[in-house]
């Protein structure tokens, strides 16, 4: 609760903050509704592609399967499953990589390089004539990859407070969903679209995708400002109501200097390693649907058409639940709360999937509620973005929870063997246990919250008046972290 104030009284400070940054006698009584408008209208649907991009990209391999990317390739037994576990080895071996470039780069050029790489490995894929092939290609695009959510999160977290950034992490995120619904409509007329019998409908779609990546990572790479003094459409008195605002919030991503003992504090906080596990947990089960949803409604006997247009409602139930849950936040309902709730769906899924497998209908139902398991994962980055203070503590979080997104989706896939054909009923099962698990890893991050801002509880009322008399700048705190910042309170 004290929290929840906290973050409200330093929001709503913001929002009417003066400032005399652009002169001694220049003050500023600017609300910063309209700056953050901007920045919506010039940021967040960059962010947004990006995020749709790379999910279609991975997405893509799920609707190529029932394509006859098997057969043209010749792939057999598990191969398919180590094939998109491959992607995920080098998504989780790039990570830290990833993030020393994050560290040493502006972000949004690092992102949109990458957005360029793993567009020109896309349309390598449509070349791809073996099973060693392939699979190397996609060990190359998932390092690619690696950078999106660690980019995405702190370029969330470079322009906005916390109380802004998790419906914008939403806005984002919902990229997952559509990704899905696209994807399918896109598989559906690649179809239809055979030019020759060596250059079938999967090689005509990643074709296509790959080259649209190329476009949109050039106008990333060139469009997006690297920092708020580089944003042309802010104007210098713009620029200093943002920043002004992202300090009184202890938001934003600080100084840009490597610290060792922000690295340290990093790897040894237990607050880190509860949320690289509930991405574990929560991802296992995305993984499995990401990767086999359209190949387990072909099992139901639909045709490769049908099972494609079938599969995009998963889109739709992971936009909804995404917008639910980060929305939410805006009306003062509890992050950890939200990411419990959107589990209850995914819980009746798993159920449905795994223990009524008699009825078609029902077992259908089961894919399309296990996709609000999808909605969790974006309350857990806007915990990352709001909770980790300190440039290097941010980066290197960032980078351990995407490692965490790369092993569940290793994980994931393994679940599935060609011996447990058609029915899976193992990988059923294991979405059914993650879901509880995470539950109650969410329930012990609330509590760890709780019991670390009780400690600084008592200064609450200082904190905020020091904020509104302007006593705490970006001097102040931008070396420090949020466990050695005792202005620095945890949202949840």
């Amino acid at each position: 609760m004290t929290a929840d104030i906290t973050e409200k009284s330093s929001t709503h400070v913001a929002d009417s903050l003066s400032v005399s940054a652009l002169g001694e006698d220049v003050t500023s009584t600017q609300p910063l509704e309209p700056i953050t408008r901007k920045v919506d209208h010039h940021i967040v649907p960059l962010m947004l592609l990006c995020y749709f991009l790379q999910f279609l990209d991975k997405v893509l391999i799920n609707y190529a399967n029932i394509m006859g990317l098997s057969v043209s390739i010749g792939i057999q037994g598990n191969d398919f499953s180590w094939m998109a576990t491959a992607f995920f080895i080098g998504y989780a071996v790039a990570e830290f990589p990833q993030a020393y470039l994050i560290q040493k780069f502006p972000v949004s050029k690092v992102l949109g390089i990458n957005v360029i790489l793993w567009g020109i490995t896309i349309c390598c894929t449509a070349a791809a004539q073996n099973f060693p092939g392939i699979t190397a290609i996609r060990v190359l695009l998932g390092m690619f990859e690696a950078v999106i959510t660690p980019a995405l999160i702190m370029i969330t977290s470079q322009w906005y407070t916390k109380r802004q950034a998790t419906p914008r992490t939403g806005i984002w995120y919902c990229g997952l969903g559509m990704g899905q619904a696209v994807g399918g409509l896109i598989s559906f007329a690649a179809q239809h679209g055979s030019v020759t019998s060596s250059f079938e409908g999967w090689r005509i779609m990643f074709l296509s995708v790959g080259i649209f990546n190329l476009i949109v990572g050039v106008v990333v790479t060139f469009w997006m400002p690297a920092s708020i003094q580089e944003a042309k459409f802010l104007t210098e008195e713009e620029k200093v109501v943002l920043q002004n605002a992202l300090s009184n919030d202890q938001g934003g991503n600080g100084k840009k200097v490597f610290q060792m003992a922000g690295l340290r504090e990093a790897l040894m906080d237990l607050q880190v390693w509860l949320l690289f596990l509930n991405t574990i947990l929560i991802v296992i089960p995305s993984g499995i649907i990401t990767t086999f949803s359209a190949t387990l409604i072909r099992g139901f006997g639909y045709t490769t058409k049908q099972s494609a247009l079938l599969n995009m409602p998963s889109g739709v139930v992971s936009v909804s639940a995404t917008l639910m849950g980060t929305f939410a936040i805006l009306y003062d309902f509890p992050r950890w709360l939200g990411i419990c709730i959107l589990m209850v769906p995914t819980l009746i899924g798993a159920g449905l999937m795994s223990f009524y497998t008699e009825s078609q209908a029902g077992s259908l139902a089961g894919i399309y509620l296990i996709n609000f398991d999808v909605a969790p994962l974006a309350l857990i980055y806007a915990l990352v973005g709001a909770n980790t203070q300190g440039y290097t503590k941010k980066v290197t979080t960032n980078a351990i929870i995407a490692i965490g997104f790369s092993i569940a989706n290793i994980i994931g896939p393994q679940t599935f063997q060609a011996k447990d054909a058609p029915d899976y009923i193992p990988a059923k099962i294991t979405v059914f246990g993650v879901c509880g698990g995470s539950i109650l890893v969410s329930i012990a991050t609330r509590i760890l919250y709780g019991v670390r801002n009780r400690g600084r509880t008592a200064g609450a009322r200082t904190d905020v008046e020091e904020i509104v008399a302007g006593d705490v700048g970006s001097q102040e705190t931008e070396d420090l972290t949020d466990r050695t910042n005792p202005n620095f309170y945890y949202v949840y």
